[in-house]
């Protein structure tokens, strides 16, 4: 007659296979959410809609139409660079509002020619945080990344915070803790700036926790496996344990 203790490895056993294949589908849920918010996030963006109640709207709405890009990405690229602080300087010395480097705002600057008859010779500090050369600066950029992976906006969005060397090395986006969390957050900002609702389901950042959860609950249940069987293998001097 099986014992109870045999009952329980079993059951454990049982409970075990069921986590593991839980945590595994949660991983690929993952993967799944992740795809479709940015499907719709690339597709949505698309659309020039202009930006309304925001600090620099009318110079956003501007930068966007006359580049072509998204005035709500630009918006949703400086809430996250920034949070609307014109004269912010980070510890890499990106400035402004769209915290654009140096080396790309004189690549951009020559280009477009944002800076054109306003000043002799090279541009200072009184143009990287004068709000509107910033914006045109960035959202020159931002556009010719879009322009790049017209078919991953998210991808235009890692290569804006990481290069877009790191992206074409990598196929996407970097595995960089700080792109992918800088992704995620422009991604968030955007659908919170333009009213949007995100697909509906549990997002990635949910089914991460999932996994975690299930991927603990697993280990725990190895360890009393391990355990239980130990004392069955003691008890029957064997694996024979019935």
């Amino acid at each position: 007659m099986r014992s109870r203790a045999l009952s329980l490895w079993l059951f454990l056993l049982v409970v075990f296979v069921v986590q593991v294949v839980a945590a595994s589908l949660a991983s690929i849920l993952v993967d799944y959410s992740r795809g479709a918010l940015y499907t719709r996030f690339t597709a949505e963006t698309a659309n020039l809609h202009e930006v309304k109640d925001l600090p620099y709207a009318a110079i956003i709405n501007q930068a966007g139409t006359k580049y072509g890009v998204s005035p709500g990405l630009i918006a949703a690229v400086i809430k996250a660079e920034s949070s609307f602080e014109p004269r912010a300087l980070s510890k890499a010395g990106a400035y402004g509002l769209m915290q654009v480097m140096l080396g790309t705002w004189r690549l951009v600057n020559r280009q477009a020619l944002v800076c054109s008859g306003r000043h002799e010779g090279e541009c200072s500090s009184n143009c990287f945080y004068n709000p509107e050369l910033n914006i045109a600066i960035g959202a020159c950029y931002l556009s010719q990344l879009a322009k790049r992976y017209e078919s991953h906006t998210e991808w235009a969005v890692a290569a804006y915070n990481a290069g877009p060397g790191a992206v074409d090395r990598y196929g996407g986006i970097p595995p960089y803790a700080e792109t992918t969390e800088y992704v995620a957050r422009v991604v968030d900002y955007w659908y919170q700036l333009n009213g949007r609702l995100p697909p509906a389901g549990l997002t990635a950042e949910n089914w991460i926790k999932v996994a975690q959860v299930l991927g603990w609950s697993s280990v725990m249940t190895a360890f009393a496996l391990l355990l239980l069987g130990r004392h069955l293998f003691r008890r029957y001097r064997g694996f024979r344990w019935r």
